[in-house]
């Protein structure tokens, strides 16, 4: 009894040591964003100002910014949905198929997921540039939906063959076609599934910043990670407004995150089961 008790008092003191390490950069970043200029480079440093203040949040509130967000929300909807959408297709084809075939191309999925941003970034480059797309919502939908794609099959796929076939089956019977039967039956029972992938797209185009950055090239094409760099001068880094900035574009995100979080933590398990 007493082994358990220590046990269980260690884990939850490792779990606080842990969750106030990841959280005491977010603790700082909002602290910055509350202090006046001058503060941020007081000696000794102090964990929260003395005088908060939100003038950081009205100066970074410029219409420039609403711009970037404006773009990143077209952008990063605009993905999830193409992306879920494409990835519930794929995923169905790969989960009731059983040919050898399908098999290696499933396998092939995976691997997509092996390649970093940076390796693939030249020649889906050189592809909106031949195509004229760049400095486009096109060009950065079509590269985040070809960087998203890959997992958010493998998650899918993992709701997917838990699905009972026998509903379908049952409905075929009854004279159902098979795209009513993806509609009102696979649809409605992967929505988890779906909630979950769709949260994965929304947090990776939401923060992307490397295609953002190379495939957009005047103020009013930039998303919010790019914009964010307006703070950063050639004399000098302006914080508070840089972290008043990244609270309001982070914030979005971890709301969804927050609300969502039982749905994508599903996700994630049920694609790494292995069946």
């Amino acid at each position: 009894m007493i082994d358990t008790r220590t046990n269980r008092w260690l884990l939850i003191a490792l779990q606080i040591l842990l969750a106030a390490f990841v959280l005491i950069p977010f603790f700082w970043m909002v602290s910055v964003s509350l202090k006046p200029a001058t503060e941020p480079f007081a000696i000794p440093a102090r964990l929260w100002p003395e005088a908060p203040t939100l003038d950081n949040y009205i100066t970074a509130f410029r219409p420039e910014f609403r711009t970037y967000f404006v773009n990143s929300l077209v952008v990063s909807l605009s993905t999830v949905f193409i992306t879920v959408t494409l990835g519930l297709l794929a995923a169905y084809a790969f989960s009731r198929g059983a040919l050898l075939i399908i098999t290696a191309l499933m396998s092939a999925v995976v691997l997509a997921q092996m390649f970093p941003h940076s390796a693939i970034i030249i020649p889906i480059y050189k592809m909106m540039r031949a195509a004229d797309l760049l400095n486009t919502y096109w060009a950065l939908i079509i590269a985040y939906v070809s960087v998203t794609l890959p997992v958010a099959v493998w998650m899918l796929r993992g709701f997917l063959v838990k699905l009972p076939v026998s509903l379908e089956e049952a409905a075929a019977i009854d004279g159902a076609a098979p795209f009513r039967i993806f509609r009102d039956i696979v649809v409605p029972l992967a929505r988890p599934g779906v909630i979950a992938t769709a949260v994965y797209v929304l947090i990776v185009t939401w923060q992307e910043f490397l295609f953002a950055l190379s495939f957009t090239s005047t103020r009013d094409m930039r998303t919010l990670p790019v914009g964010l760099n307006d703070f950063i001068g050639q004399y000098g880094i302006r914080y508070g407004e840089l972290m008043a900035s990244s609270v309001m574009v982070s914030v979005p995100v971890i709301a969804v995150f927050f609300f969502l979080q039982r749905y994508f933590v599903a996700g994630l398990t049920a694609g790494a089961v292995k069946e």
